[in-house]
């Protein structure tokens, strides 16, 4: 089950690195929501906003950027997991996924970021 969540988040960050919004948007549920800070700045949007706006408008990650994927729990349906990227836009970024399981697919539900 933990390497499915691991592979479900993989897929968010395989659309990041290629900004390719397609990709980033089938990673999200469509109900997903993000909430977090880029700096001191509060911003929310959707997974769909994030996708179009943001990855849509990014060039793909160069050598700068890299990810781990770490704690990752999983309780039936719904698991967690938190991914720290650097170098993303110019950023370092922790981010804290929620995820569930419909339909046989993970999908991440929600998106709860700040810059480190």
């Amino acid at each position: 089950m933990h390497e499915e969540v691991r592979a479900a988040v993989q897929r968010y960050v395989d659309g990041c690195v290629a900004a390719d919004p397609a990709a980033v948007a089938a990673a999200f549920d469509a109900h997903a929501v993000m909430w977090g800070y880029l700096g001191p700045t509060y911003m929310t949007m959707t997974g769909a906003e994030f996708a179009a706006n943001v990855v849509a408008a990014a060039a793909p990650a160069g050598a700068e950027y890299s990810a781990d994927i770490h704690d990752i729990i999983v309780t039936g349906d719904i698991a967690h997991a938190i991914l720290d990227e650097r170098g993303f836009l110019g950023s370092d970024f922790r981010n804290h996924f929620g995820l569930l399981r419909r339909d046989g697919v993970w999908r991440i539900t929600s998106k709860v970021f700040t810059t480190v």
